[in-house]
């Protein structure tokens, strides 16, 4: 959706309008900024949320017992401590998850157990995740202009810092 020049995204507006179209779009970008206005108002916008933590130990619990899609054949067991840190890392988002999960079996025996380590030297330094193009992007770099235009330089280099910040 987001790839499509305004120009592009004004052509399906008559066609969306008369019924002759229904549109379904997605984007991985905030549409109130990579959407025109006029297509915007004609649109029911859904926000795609993060999973929890929950979530996403339930996905990967699955992935480990499931004997034809998953690892359930190789018995592997996942400690909690490992999974709330797999959580962690995934940031709610289950796809990221199961290649970490698929990337420690690699490290693992049949009948083990995976590790902190094992976490760590798939993951290595995870990125924060913050929304680069979207709303919290800009909210964090309008918290380092008015920290710098308010003469507090404590404070600009802590909001810097959030954005660029690194996980280890």
């Amino acid at each position: 959706m987001h790839r499509f020049n305004k120009s592009q995204q004004d052509a399906f507006l008559p066609f969306i309008e008369d019924g002759t179209v229904i549109f379904i779009g997605a984007t991985t970008e905030n549409p109130s900024f990579e959407i025109n206005n006029a297509l915007l108002s004609r649109a029911r916008v859904y926000l795609i949320n993060r999973l929890t933590s929950d979530e996403i130990h339930l996905i990967v619990t699955q992935a480990l017992n499931d004997v034809e899609r998953g690892l359930g054949k190789r018995k592997l067991t996942l400690p909690a401590q490992v999974t709330q840190q797999l959580a962690d890392i995934s940031e709610g988002d289950a796809r990221k998850a199961l290649n970490l999960l698929e990337l420690m079996s690699d490290l693992v025996s049949d009948g083990g157990e995976f590790t902190t380590d094992m976490l760590t030297q798939v993951a290595g330094h995870q990125a924060a995740g913050y929304d680069k193009n979207g709303d919290q992007f800009y909210d964090l770099i309008s918290a380092v202009h008015k920290s710098v235009r308010g003469s507090a330089p404590d404070a600009a280099l802590y909001w810097f810092c959030r954005i660029f910040r690194r996980r280890r």
